[in-house]
């Protein structure tokens, strides 16, 4: 899992500090550190530049002649190997006597016969990254008052970041997203977390007239929820998103998609979006699959299903999604989708890792699946979030959310003595202590003498026992706190 500081202060705007500190703070609370490194930091004379005429080198196949304009009027003419720019984009320029991030120092040269007096930059010789090939083009990216000769990183407001990749084992569901990392690094820093207000407009059609949603096998969801999407344009996601999804090591696809992926690593939640066109009248029925029925999956392949797999049917018992795991071809999203189906579910994390195994099919959303969904407030947050993204682009939601139970996981309150706690991390702490590490997590507490009554929260489904809760107690509390001992 993948994280950026700057997007961890969107839930937790104070915090701060040296950020390899920060690094082995996240290493102690069980989120090792695998890689650490600083981005969106841009070398001084890359500046903003606008292309004014391509043509032709007379000598050189691979090699056009551009024009370009660095913010002073004149033409100045660069030999570039690149072919995707046309006339009018802006793009990054590095001007002569620029040293590049891999050392080499932009020079006046002649290639073939003909000057070049800078250089034209894709988006890794300059330190970022895109998810195009070529010269990195700038239209869609620049800041609004931008000129042109202004420093690159003014220009598309792009302000130094760090990237930490963590080691996130399979017990903690819950670090499967930028929001719940920062959960657990507020905590561990004693600054605040919080979750911002995603607010949404809808319009006044009611979700229940256009969707009928049924779950047949509630072991199997234990919660399905899903709204419409109108006036639904499928293109390019904004700059900024390809950006961050990029860095977090995701291929923007198109808007709808890149909506979806992004929700997902913000908030661990894994969704869905069907063509509307293709439900017809938007009902959907959850079951488990027969014997022999088949799937065509997105990617194409046939797939041969048995009882335990978890499956999504249409109003003809037709089978559209494997569950949890990937979306049949019949009704995927396409350039000429106008309405959405917006799916979120909780689905049973056993029955999710048996179809995934069998079926040799892990992606992003199943493996969130397979570790434990939260399947409270966060599906409700998740929703909202989509539709606030979604509305940048002109996209409107009806009134309201279809949202069918099923089962659920048992949150009765867990009894731990403070005594066993002790005893199993060899620590002397009082059962407030233990309560005020639980709660910065948001597990809920209450007291009674020396034993704490834990309600486990809802993104927690690993979490079951007094010895998971130990575990919990003694990552807050800092491993490395705990004196050494001979057994």
């Amino acid at each position: 899992m993948k994280v950026t500081l700057s997007w961890l202060r969107e839930f937790a705007p104070d915090i701060d500090g040296d950020p390899v500190e920060l690094g082995e703070t996240l290493s102690a609370l069980g989120l090792a550190v695998e890689e650490m490194e600083t981005i969106g930091e841009i070398v001084d004379g890359v500046v903003l530049a606008k292309v004014l005429d391509l043509r032709p080198h007379p000598d050189a196949d691979k090699i056009q002649l551009v024009d370009v304009d660095r913010g002073d009027g004149q033409p100045l003419q660069v030999c570039c190997g690149a072919f995707n720019m046309t006339v009018g984009d802006l793009i990054p320029f590095a001007t002569i006597g620029t040293v590049m991030p891999n050392g080499m120092e932009i020079a006046q040269r002649e290639m073939r016969g003909q000057m070049s007096n800078g250089m034209c930059c894709a988006a890794d010789e300059i330190g970022l990254v895109s998810g195009d090939d070529g010269i990195y083009i700038l239209n869609d990216v620049v800041v609004d008052g931008a000129e042109l000769g202004m420093p690159l990183a003014e220009a598309i407001g792009m302000q130094p970041d760090v990237l930490w990749d963590l080691e996130v084992n399979a017990n903690r569901p819950d670090a499967m997203s930028v929001a719940g990392v920062a959960r657990d690094l507020a905590a561990a820093l004693g600054v605040e977390f919080r979750f911002p207000e995603y607010e949404i407009t809808t319009t006044d059609e009611p979700v229940d007239s256009l969707l009928d949603i049924r779950i047949e096998d509630p072991e199997l969801c234990g919660r399905f929820v899903a709204t419409v999407l109108r006036d639904v344009r499928v293109g390019e996601s904004p700059a900024w998103m390809q950006q961050r999804l990029i860095q977090l090591g995701m291929r923007p696809i198109n808007s709808i998609v890149d909506i979806s992926n992004y929700v997902m690593l913000e908030l661990g939640q894994p969704n869905h979006t069907f063509d509307l066109a293709t439900i017809p009248d938007g009902r959907l029925n959850v079951r488990r699959a027969r014997n022999g029925e088949t799937l065509v999956t997105l990617d194409d392949i046939e797939r041969s299903l048995v009882t335990n797999d978890g499956v999504i049917t249409d109003a003809s018992d037709t089978i559209i999604s494997l569950a949890g795991v990937m979306g049949g071809a019949t009704t995927e999203i396409s350039d000429s989708t106008t309405e959405v189906l917006l799916e979120m579910a909780w689905w049973d994390p056993p029955s999710i890792s048996r179809t995934v195994k069998r079926l040799n099919l892990p992606s992003e959303a199943s493996t969130r699946f397979r570790r434990g969904a939260d399947w409270g407030d966060n599906i409700d947050r998740a929703m909202r979030r989509f539709i606030q993204l979604a509305a940048e682009s002109g996209i409107t939601a009806v009134s309201g959310f279809v949202d069918v139970p099923g089962t659920t996981p048992d949150r009765t309150p867990v009894p731990v003595r403070a005594a066993k706690v002790n005893g199993l991390l060899g620590t002397e702490l009082t059962a407030d202590d233990m309560a005020a590490h639980l709660i910065s997590i948001g597990f809920e507490v209450t007291m009674a003498g020396d034993t704490l009554h834990v309600v486990v929260p809802t993104w927690r489904w690993d979490t079951a026992t007094e010895t998971d809760i130990a575990e919990e107690v003694g990552r807050m509390f800092g491993y490395e706190n705990i004196p050494r001992t001979v057994p």
